[in-house]
């Protein structure tokens, strides 16, 4: 002790230590720098992402959790920045998109696959010791964001759970018996139900209140949405379809995220090439963003890889009179040769 009672001025930081809350630092978000990191990554959702960033910076404060931080809903057709969002949202709260637990719940249609995955096989059981897929990394790592994609096409079994982890903060593991803890987490559950009705729904509607109460009455009355599950929510938002310069707009953003993958950057892309992935993706529309992100794979990838076999550090991609891609590329700096 008397060696590290060198190391520093130990009553200047009892003073401090004693005068701050240290885990007020985990209790803060910078709200301005997280709508600016959402708005960076989804297009075309502006109201959303500004109203999102208040709900978590608001939510994030509170010093006393028994819930999640927030539970939400995302609304809207497929391919619209839901599933996005949620991503940039755990890419910037917990410091990496590997801390987000995805739940595919068409993957969780039958009783048996409802339960067990989540919350692990009764003991006895084939694979019991392993754990539940959500309820295990849980334990292992609390701060996460947790989401349940298509949440419509879920079991039953599946909302019962739900309603135990939104309301309570917690879910009990079937083998071991141990709880998982959700007071640090973020859950969101996306759905692209009966998207059209509730587009119609709240068509006219200006007001943030009568929005939620018509969408609200409309999935509870379609049988979507028990009415306790809707009341364990915090927030719902309608995501709205992408048209236009926001369509281009997100095709450049997966251009430079695919040229990342392969270790380069892009300086320039022709308008045209641009223009023909739009318009293979407008065949496709009913399948949004995510097809357009494999068209504009199959167009780029190839040129890339060739891109990266020459060494090239970035890479531009223009057209020819035919209206084929010519890419150019810029290489590293050469190493100096011997002096004469």
């Amino acid at each position: 002790m008397s060696e590290l009672r060198k190391m520093t001025d130990w009553s200047k930081l009892r003073d401090m230590v004693e005068s701050t809350r240290l885990d007020d630092k985990s209790r803060k978000v910078d709200e301005t720098k997280l709508l600016d990191h959402l708005n960076s990554r989804v297009k075309g959702q502006d109201e959303v992402i500004k109203d999102v960033a208040k709900l978590i910076n608001l939510s994030w404060r509170k010093q006393e959790r028994t819930r999640p931080i927030c539970s939400m809903l995302f609304l809207g057709p497929t391919g619209t920045g839901k599933t996005e969002l949620a991503k940039a949202l755990t890419e910037y709260l917990y410091g990496s998109e590997k801390d987000m637990l995805r739940f595919d719940c068409s993957e969780l249609s039958s009783p048996d696959m409802a339960k067990s995955r989540l919350t692990g096989s009764s003991s006895g059981y084939k694979d019991s010791e392993s754990g539940g897929q959500l309820t295990r990394p849980m334990m292992a790592n609390p701060r996460r964001l947790v989401l349940f994609d298509e949440i419509e096409k879920a079991h039953p079994l599946v909302f019962d759970l739900l309603l135990q982890l939104m309301g309570d903060g917690r879910l009990t593991e079937q083998s071991s018996g141990k709880t998982a803890d959700f007071t640090q987490a973020i859950v969101v559950l996306t759905s692209n139900a009966i998207a059209d009705e509730v587009g119609k729904a709240v068509e006219g509607l200006t007001d943030y209140h009568e929005i939620v109460n018509a969408v609200k009455t409309l999935l509870a009355e379609h049988g979507t949405f028990r009415p306790e599950i809707l009341g364990r929510i915090d927030k719902v938002y309608m995501f709205k379809p992408l048209q236009g310069m926001i369509i281009a707009e997100i095709a450049l953003l997966k251009i430079e995220r695919l040229a990342k993958e392969y270790g380069l950057t892009v300086e320039f892309i022709a308008p045209e090439l641009l223009m023909q992935a739009l318009e293979a993706n407008m065949k496709v529309s009913k399948f949004g963003i995510r097809e357009l992100e494999r068209i504009l794979f199959d167009k780029f990838a190839s040129h890339m890889v060739e891109m990266r076999e020459k060494r090239a550090k970035a890479v531009s991609f223009d057209i020819d009179e035919g209206g084929q891609i010519v890419c150019r590329y810029q290489g590293p700096p050469e190493t100096p040769g011997p002096k004469k």
